[in-house]
């Protein structure tokens, strides 16, 4: 597997919650995480469905939410600094003050932001992943393949109906 696949696989680990987006128009790079969302005791949603899928344990459900718990506070706070760098961008790019050079260095703001929610995203997964049996690992990485196949056919045909 090469380090692209791995760092998408790890990254998708991690979109098991549903949230509102993380920026203003986010980036395919920037799916939600099970951080960003916590609501442990709902019933129906992805998280439980994967749960159920993975068919975790009681100790490794109490451990899941011990990893939530843990990163979701450095998730929640880096996403609002992107939120906020973007507004401040597109404030930037729509108005005469700023020139490019302050808009150039506020882009490699978000970068670096977004860079470093990738390291926590990817920390968390690492984190989850000690939780998981080796097969269901294997398990799940073939369910991330599905939504990954599944995320691209929509891409696809989304951009066909454009």
């Amino acid at each position: 597997m090469s380090m692209r696949q791995f760092s998408a696989m790890a990254v998708l680990m991690l979109t098991l919650g549903t949230t509102a987006a993380a920026t203003a128009a986010p980036s395919p790079a920037q799916p939600e995480t099970i951080a960003q969302n916590q609501r442990p005791n709902r019933s129906g949603g992805k998280e439980n469905g994967l749960f159920d899928k993975l068919n975790l344990s009681a100790d490794q459900k109490q451990k899941m939410q011990a990893v939530r718990d843990r990163y979701k506070d450095q998730v929640s706070q880096r996403m609002q600094a992107i939120r906020q760098a973007r507004q401040e961008l597109e404030t930037m790019m729509s108005g005469t003050t700023a020139n490019v050079g302050q808009m150039r260095d506020k882009h490699r703001q978000i970068m670096g932001l977004r860079q470093q929610l990738e390291e926590v995203q990817f920390e968390s997964t690492l984190a989850m992943r000690e939780v998981l049996t080796p097969e269901q690992r294997s398990q799940f990485s073939q369910m991330m393949q599905q939504r990954r196949e599944a995320a691209k056919t929509r891409k696809q045909n989304s951009q066909k109906s454009q």
